[in-house]
């Protein structure tokens, strides 16, 4: 109970002494202008502001104080430096206190600093100048994307625009705006004018193809030419400009018909197309019997060519016929289809063609054969796996013997242990049995 009389006593004691502290006191607190509080040494206050206008807010120790302006009073702010003085007064027991505060109010001049102090487009260095707002850039010509680092002088002023864009390929220039502004609001536009570097050569220095010419020029990327019946392969040397270049050709055998060579120019990340439209011709001589066509549903990798007349067919499994498809060249043309039933082994098919007007007549043989690998001969695999059973059943054996031959070892040598024990006992009692008869 002491205790708490005791603590209550000195909260009286506190609060007394304030009241008596504040009480006649001509001072202020929280001064602030513009709601940042000032920073005071005694009476004298100093505070920066950015504003053409303070307003001047503060509290009485003493409620019971007199000031000469009051809480929350406004200043025009003309001059670099404002001093505005309050004064505060005050009476206790007949006794006049007064206290005259002085605030210093310094503004801040807003910095009008828009210049760049670095610039970077694509992390190149573009050299500044005085007054200068506009710079060029020259892009390679895989580049895709324009990125632009600034920086501002002052570290007030700021970047308002997007700096980074995206730059097409087929665009040959481009001009990138951007912005900075001031700290006092004035704002500059900065310019970037983009340009495409030079198209890496993709161009040809010489196109040679071995079966007819073509008038080639390295800026006309398409040629149409038609070769003989019996070309069906193209062998084509292309050589380009610029050694950085590659040169990729696209072809397949020729068929009758147009076919399409694409000869591609690849340089970074520019290319050239140029296209050989080649149109090989069909077989005019009608005099010999030969086939347009022939196709084996079963064996759809024959590889068929008019002038070769024997193929040989490999089948794991031989069917018992096939599904022959055949067209002669000539609309005067029979074919007729020999040997193809119950197929077997090294049996031949023979597709024959007669012209009906002249009795010329063409024979396609196709050889049966089955494949004879590994895995379809039945005897083999069913040897391999024997011999293989039989392997492992000899070295199970073995194995089996090999641990009997230890087990036997190691019995005999435990055999050979205990006889040893046996006698070292029986060596000691007859030692004692004489050590007794001694005695």
């Amino acid at each position: 109970m002491k205790k708490y009389i005791f603590l209550i006593m000195i909260i009286c004691l506190l609060i007394c002494g304030y009241n008596v502290y504040a009480e006649g006191e001509a001072t202020l607190k929280n001064i602030k202008v513009n709601g940042r509080e000032c920073q005071c040494t005694d009476y004298n206050c100093v505070i920066e502001i950015d504003s053409n206008k303070a307003t001047v807010t503060y509290e009485l120790v003493d409620s019971n104080a007199q000031v000469d302006r009051a809480s929350g009073f406004s200043v025009d702010i003309d001059s670099q430096i404002t001093s505005v003085k309050i004064t505060v007064s005050n009476t206790l027991n007949d006794e006049k206190r007064e206290n005259s505060y002085n605030i210093t109010i310094n503004k801040h001049e807003r910095s009008n600093d828009y210049t760049l102090s670095a610039l970077k487009v694509n992390e190149t260095d573009i050299e500044l100048k005085e007054e200068v707002y506009v710079y060029s850039y020259t892009a390679k010509y895989d580049e895709d994307k324009i990125n632009i680092t600034a920086t501002t002088t002052d570290s007030n002023a700021r970047i308002k625009s997007k700096l980074e864009q995206d730059f097409e390929l087929d665009r040959s220039s481009a001009a990138i705006d951007f912005d900075v502004e001031a700290e006092n609001g004035e704002i500059k536009t900065y310019r970037i004018v983009v340009s495409r570097g030079e198209k890496p050569d993709t161009t040809l220095k010489s196109l040679k193809i071995d079966h007819g010419e073509i008038n080639f020029d390295k800026n006309v990327l398409e040629y149409k030419f038609d070769v003989e019946y019996s070309v069906n392969d193209l062998i084509i040397e292309a050589l380009q400009n610029d050694d950085k270049a590659t040169v990729k050709i696209e072809k397949d055998d020729l068929v009758v018909g147009e076919n399409t060579i694409k000869i591609i120019v690849t340089n970074e990340k520019a290319e050239s197309v140029y296209t050989l439209l080649v149109n090989r011709l069909p077989n005019m001589d009608k005099s010999l019997a030969n086939l347009q066509t022939l196709k084996v549903d079963e064996y759809p990798k024959l590889g068929f060519e008019e002038n070769v007349l024997e193929y040989t067919l490999k089948f794991n499994e031989i069917p018992q016929e096939l599904t022959i498809t055949a067209k002669p060249i000539s609309s005067d043309g029979k074919v007729e289809i020999i040997g193809n039933e119950e197929l077997m082994d090294k049996d031949k098919v023979i597709v024959k063609v007669t012209l009906i007007e002249t009795g010329i007549t063409r024979e396609y043989v196709l050889n049966i054969q089955e494949e004879k690998g590994i895995s379809n001969n039945k005897t083999f695999v069913l040897i391999s796996i024997l011999l293989v059973l039989i392997v492992i059943i000899v070295m199970f054996i073995l194995e089996i013997k090999d641990k009997k031959k230890k087990r036997w070892i190691k019995l005999n040598y435990l055999k050979e242990l205990k006889k040893k024990k046996k006698s070292k006992v029986v060596k000691k009692e007859e030692k004692k049995e004489e050590e007794i008869e001694i005695i």
